[in-house]
């Protein structure tokens, strides 16, 4: 609700102050640019981080709060050790306690990708990238 109170705020601003409407078009679709640049900026570090991790099994231990997060993620135990998922978790009704699944460890970070947070990354990863080739495109097709 706060965003669409601000943009309208800037375009009140914007008629107020005489800028053109056809500025006012570019500057949102630049904002939206970027924003379409900075989801596939931020899938393809995730895919990277994907890349770089390896296949184990684990246990799934419930759905947890931790670390000052904001939401709520799946908790998996591999050799008795407990790792979070990257991404929040899905309704806790499609998770089945004590059941092994196939996760992706990263070490490093000490975090894992579930199948849900792998599909999410790869979908993400992909639309992104065709969104960005649109834009291209339609650049490419004004000029």
């Amino acid at each position: 609700m706060e965003f669409i109170l601000g943009i309208v705020i800037i375009v009140v601003l914007c008629i107020i102050l005489g800028v053109r409407a056809d500025f006012m078009i570019i500057g949102a679709l630049g904002i939206l640019g970027l924003i379409v640049l900075a989801t596939a900026l931020f899938f393809i570090i995730f895919m990277g981080i994907l890349l770089f991790s390896k296949k184990k099994e684990a246990v799934f231990g419930g759905v947890e709060k931790k670390d000052d997060r904001k939401f709520k993620t799946a908790v998996y135990i591999i050799e008795g050790k407990e790792y979070q998922c990257f991404f929040p978790a899905e309704p806790e009704f499609v998770y089945k306690k004590d059941k092994t699944y196939r996760v992706m460890l990263n070490r490093r970070l000490g975090r894992v990708f579930d199948g849900f947070a792998i599909t999410t990354c790869i979908c993400g990863f992909l639309f992104s990238i065709a969104a960005i080739t649109g834009a291209v495109m339609l650049v490419l097709w004004i000029i």
